[in-house]
């Protein structure tokens, strides 16, 4: 079981709760690095997915044709399967050693990791495998002897793992920018025990295809407004539309994946929805 997983793609998922961070920064090789992180159930079990989605437009890398798959069997794990706070630090410590190892004996990228089943698995396209089992091997003969560790090596000049199971799909990306919009309406201090008008932001290359989505708009309950154009856009024609509600994720996810779902029939570009905020007071 430990190596079968280890590429497989995901044929079901359920989103579970998760804070989203974002890290944005350059490397030596100037790629734009972009960091950002979901959790999905795969099976019966919750797993954590970190991943680089700098490299989406970037994939494949002809230099990097090999995929090297490593990581350390947690050893306190929670009841859902994944690695205790108290060994975070740990297996954080583990995936630099590694990246540092691997550097030794050839170029590599990072692209992510993925925990899961008390297993912390770090993903690298290498330009060549050769020395590459041996120098993790010696890392943890000599750094981490009470840790159990997979190491996975395979051909994918395509990068077939990074693009259909590390990097996010459609819903899976969906999830995730309306987990940020309500992880900062939580932080600045909004219940969300309140209804109030929610906002979604569209444009258009064409005052056609706005009226005729504006059409399907009012037939899902949304109050329109195509008053704003923007003569210096590529997509000038704006659409805002309104729906009153409670500020829910099932709900916030059913309506943009509705929404993004139609707009692939146009030129246009989802801005993303907002809603004011109504933070508890404090009696």
């Amino acid at each position: 079981m430990r190596q079968n997983h280890l590429l497989y793609r995901v044929k079901y998922f359920s989103f579970l709760p998760a804070f989203i961070g974002t890290i944005l920064f350059v490397n030596a090789n100037a790629q734009t690095e972009h960091w950002d992180t979901y959790m999905a159930k795969y099976g019966d079990k919750p797993g954590s997915v970190l991943v680089d989605m700098g490299y989406k437009d970037a994939a494949p890398d002809s230099r990097y044709p090999f995929l090297v798959i490593s990581g350390p069997k947690a050893q306190d794990c929670n009841k859902q399967r994944l690695p205790g706070n108290e060994e975070i630090d740990r297996l954080e410590e583990i995936l630099d050693a590694t990246t540092n190892f691997i550097t030794g004996v050839t170029a590599k990228v990072l692209v992510g990791t993925f925990t899961y089943d008390c297993e912390r698995l770090n993903y690298y396209y290498v330009k060549d495998t050769i020395g590459v089992r041996n120098a993790i091997m010696r890392m943890y003969n000599r750094n981490y002897t009470n840790y159990e560790y997979a190491i996975n090596m395979k051909a994918d000049r395509e990068w077939t793992t990074y693009r259909t199971f590390l990097y996010p799909g459609d819903e899976t990306q969906n999830w995730m920018e309306n987990d940020k919009i309500i992880t900062r309406m939580l932080q600045q201090g909004d219940s969300l025990k309140q209804a109030r008008d929610i906002n979604f932001e569209l444009y258009f290359k064409a005052d056609t295809g706005r009226r005729s989505f504006a059409g399907f708009a009012k037939m899902k309950g949304y109050k329109t407004d195509t008053t704003q154009v923007s003569q210096s856009a590529n997509v000038p024609y704006e659409l805002v539309l309104t729906k009153h509600g409670l500020v829910k994720m099932d709900a916030i996810n059913e309506m943009t994946q509705e929404l993004k779902t139609e707009l692939k029939k146009y030129n246009s570009i989802y801005v993303g929805w907002d809603a004011p905020l109504q933070p508890v007071i404090k009696k």
